[in-house]
């Protein structure tokens, strides 16, 4: 139903823009950590194979964490903006099924169960209101083309930071050196 597509689409969306992300991310930060850290005077991050630290290839020890406590807070922040701007993080928690578990308004809509505040016509998943350059104005067909853009790139980023991760993880082969462009 609309209201199950509206929570996926948003999780979707969530999803793809972190992917796309790391889709450049990831290869620039094996291009450039060498260079960065000799500036500051730091020890480079990259694994002795020259990979990104990761689950899969190690090197995360060598990851400090205070930048660990600065992504938690700095995602931490953006979900809290996301609460107060959409439904957020209560409606999430009662499409989960966790008011009818409870018995309480955890989403604040007044009422126990599903959430009234996704099935709003003016809820728009993924909508933060963050748009500092104006590109999302125009028609209704050309809002719905750039959406619908965002989330095949948010697809493709998707599949392209899992094969990121498998080509290391296996072949034991850095992104970049993959890549002869970069």
């Amino acid at each position: 139903d609309v209201f199950d597509l509206r929570v996926l689409r948003e999780a979707e969306l969530k999803h793809g823009r972190l992917a796309m992300l790391a889709a450049v991310g990831w290869p620039m930060a094996e291009q450039l950590n060498g260079p960065i850290s000799k500036v500051m005077g730091l020890p480079s991050t990259l694994t002795s194979a020259g990979l990104d630290p990761s689950v899969l290839n190690g090197g995360l020890e060598n990851t400090s964490p205070v930048y660990w406590l600065a992504v938690l807070a700095f995602a931490t922040a953006i979900e809290l903006f996301a609460v107060k701007r959409t439904p957020g993080l209560g409606s999430t928690l009662a499409a989960l099924g966790l008011e009818k578990l409870t018995g309480k308004d955890i989403d604040g809509d007044g009422q126990v169960g599903e959430p009234t505040m996704l099935m709003a016509e003016s809820y728009l998943p993924g909508d933060l209101g963050f748009d500092p350059l104006g590109l999302f104005k125009g028609t209704d067909k050309h809002k719905a083309d750039l959406q619908l853009k965002e989330l095949e790139n948010g697809r493709w980023a998707m599949v392209a930071i899992t094969f990121y991760a498998i080509q290391e993880a296996v072949l034991k082969m850095s992104v970049v050196s993959s890549l002869p462009a970069l």
